[in-house]
């Protein structure tokens, strides 16, 4: 099989042609559906939390770590914070290997949205001290730090791809700024923005004490007066359950 320019050609602009017409018309929804349920190239908006968290420092963790080693830590944590997920009833989108993105609230208020996404890293954070840390450690394996961004606002929801090959995709700014603020913090830290403050302190929710105003994250460009806000501050979140054992985070 070789390169076609004329098959190429030909597929591009009979996707943009269907592209165009699934999307000109998007919906908002309140339950996010299944992937069987979209067709290819279509959209549907929410208003969504989304969570970056990533292990901190993971090339050089690896490079000190036998492969065997890795691989025990990588399937003892992974799908612990995956299952954390699912009982806080998020979305999963994707597993960048050592790191996962989520989505929550589908369907719930921006108040509901930002107590969730607070109290889901907390779980993680509690469930990273006092199981998985102590569980590496009692087999001879050296623990892991954290770190995660997390955003609210408005999320376009897609199928990308070619039948066999596709998968629920999630587009637009909201994404991008938990992506920026996962890149920002070190280890151990926790960085939310500006929406998810102001919800959670409109709403009294019990983690609204544990945040502190970081100061203007300058270097980015978190979108437009539609679909962010124009104080581009951001915040740590130090919250955890009680009694969790901090000397392992």
């Amino acid at each position: 099989m070789s390169f076609s320019r004329g098959d190429v050609e030909e597929r591009v602009e009979d996707r943009a042609e269907n592209v165009e017409e699934r999307l000109e018309d998007i919906p908002s929804s309140y339950s996010m559906p299944d992937l069987e349920d979209m067709t290819i190239g279509t959209a549907k908006e929410f208003r969504l939390g989304a969570v970056f968290l990533d292990i901190a420092g993971f090339t050089e963790y690896t490079s000190n770590q036998d492969d065997e080693d890795v691989l025990f830590m990588l399937n003892l944590f992974v799908p612990e914070v995956m299952e954390l997920v699912r009982d806080y009833d998020g979305y999963f989108e994707k597993n960048t290997g050592d790191g996962i993105l989520a989505y929550f609230g589908a369907g719930d208020d921006n108040t509901a949205i930002a107590h969730t996404v607070l109290e889901y890293i907390a779980s993680v954070k509690t469930t990273l001290a006092d199981y998985v840390n102590p569980t590496l450690e009692d087999f001879g394996i050296e623990p892991i730090s954290i770190k995660a961004g997390a955003s609210i606002g408005d999320v376009y929801i897609s199928r990308i791809g070619v039948h066999s090959l596709n998968r629920r995709t999630a587009v637009g700014i909201t994404a991008n700024v938990a992506s920026k603020l996962e890149d920002k913090a070190d280890s151990n830290e926790y960085l939310v923005n500006h929406g998810i403050n102001e919800y959670a302190h409109e709403g009294d929710s019990m983690w609204a004490s544990h945040l502190t105003d970081e100061g203007s994250f300058s270097t980015y460009r978190w979108g437009s007066d539609a679909n962010g806000w124009e104080d581009a501050h951001y915040y740590s979140f130090t919250g955890v359950w009680a009694n969790t054992d901090c000397s392992n985070l």
